[in-house]
């Protein structure tokens, strides 16, 4: 995870790169911002002709449509590098992502060589590496909105609430070493922010239930509030709560669960027996009539066609990693290729965002190592629905949110101990 890989380029390229590498590091934002104009936009007046020269020879290559749109979005880098070390610089990334943003406010020209480049920006602009650019953007200066008009915005501009997603929709394709380093950093700092405003509204919530209980409604209502820290409302946080840190099947928790199935799989079955259980353990909570209608036979017919072949192999652990996969992909959805999610939206409508969510967490307990499929998984999602108003995938940003609370329960920090003082007062109260 997080692999780093960074690009060098060679002849023409390298002296563009070199030429913004010390632009950046040597003068103004302002004015590095207004050199890139220059020479990508604009195209007149550069005052480095060797630069010029460059680009233009590189512009009219054969190969320019793939290549130069990566010279673009390495240059794009180069800056933002630079300018992502410190708070200060991130609005300079701004500037540089309105300026792309606005290339329809450029004057026409008559220039064949500007009108080549302005050609490869836009190729550039419907890239994979240029929303990546723009997302990063949004983290970084903490693009966010009230609750109240979530609604109306492009999902798009929640990136910054899921830490999960980064190493999928914001690791450009240079992976830098400082692009990865900065992203991991700021992934970091918000899951432990999350976690710990998390914590917060349930002691809060603990300790507004005991002074109810003790001093009545009144005295509770005193109490400084702690404002719900995600964008589920509070009952479904309640509810997300109690399902992921107490009591989810019967007496059972998640961890009880995942615990007892893999204390079953050190007896070393074949592959064959392990999906029968697999079977068995993923439904064991499912609504019986929902699942008579469609979704246990489908799940059936998914985990025993991954390769029958195998079926009387030992389980061992890449033949667990393998059927874990699958039935990630079944459940959620297969790839940016096959986007295809009617078994996901259909559990989501059926079982609710919470024990959907809980389903998947089942899965990822008994193979950690499948955790950053899913989040891959969820991120395709995102990416796919990234320019849609929340209020018209609010099944996704529902789905989003829950598991930055399983995330926090059971893979960070977050302690819920007091859970279960809370629940036997009834759960967490408006």
């Amino acid at each position: 995870m997080f692999a780093v890989g960074k690009k060098v380029g060679s002849g023409l390229e390298q002296i563009i790169y070199e030429h913004f590498i010390y632009i950046v590091r040597t003068e103004s934002p302002s004015n590095v911002l207004e050199r890139f104009r220059s020479l990508f936009i604009e195209g007149v007046n550069y005052v480095d002709s060797r630069i010029w020269s460059a680009i233009e020879s590189l512009a009219f290559e054969k190969t320019a449509e793939q290549n130069f749109p990566l010279i673009i979005n390495r240059c794009c880098y180069i800056l933002v590098n630079h300018w992502q070390m410190q708070p200060s610089g991130h609005p300079n990334i701004t500037s540089l992502v309105n300026m792309l943003d606005n290339l329809h406010d450029v004057r026409m020209t008559y220039s064949r060589t500007v009108r080549r480049l302005r050609q490869l920006l836009q190729v550039y602009l419907q890239s994979d590496d240029y929303p990546k650019l723009r997302r990063l953007n949004a983290v970084l200066n903490g693009e966010s909105s009230a609750k109240d008009t979530i609604g109306e915005k492009q999902l798009g501009t929640l990136i910054s609430r899921y830490p999960y997603l980064y190493e999928h929709t914001l690791v450009s394709e240079e992976r830098t070493f400082e692009n990865v380093e900065t992203i991991k950093r700021v992934q970091r700092n918000l899951r432990q922010e999350q976690e710990t405003n998390l914590s917060h509204y349930l002691t809060y919530q603990v300790r507004r239930s005991r002074i109810k209980a003790q001093l009545g409604r009144e005295a509770a209502n005193n109490l400084p509030a702690v404002s719900n820290p995600t964008l589920l409302s509070t009952k479904e946080l309640g509810l997300a709560f109690g399902q992921f840190a107490g009591k989810a099947e019967g007496d059972a928790t998640y961890r009880d669960l995942s615990r007892g199935f893999v204390s079953q799989l050190e007896m070393q079955p074949i592959i064959k027996t392990f999906k029968g259980d697999l079977y068995d353990y993923i439904v064991s909570g499912v609504d019986s009539s929902y699942g008579r209608r469609s979704f246990n036979d489908r799940l059936y017919k998914a985990i025993y066609n991954i390769s029958p072949d195998r079926d009387y192999q030992p389980l061992d652990e890449i033949g667990l990693l393998r059927t874990c996969t699958h039935v990630l992909n079944h459940l959620v959805i297969e790839s940016h290729s096959k986007p295809q999610h009617f078994v996901f939206v259909d559990m989501i409508n059926n079982l609710g965002t919470v024990f959907t969510t809980g389903l998947l967490l089942k899965v990822v307990l008994i193979c950690q190592k499948v955790k950053p499929l899913l989040e891959s998984r969820l991120s395709i999602l995102f990416n796919h629905y990234e320019s849609s108003k929340c209020k018209g995938v609010p099944w996704l940003v529902k789905s989003l949110e829950t598991w930055n609370v399983a995330g926090a329960i059971h893979f960070g920090k977050m302690d819920a101990s007091s859970l279960n003082f809370l629940q036997s007062l009834g759960g967490i109260r408006e």
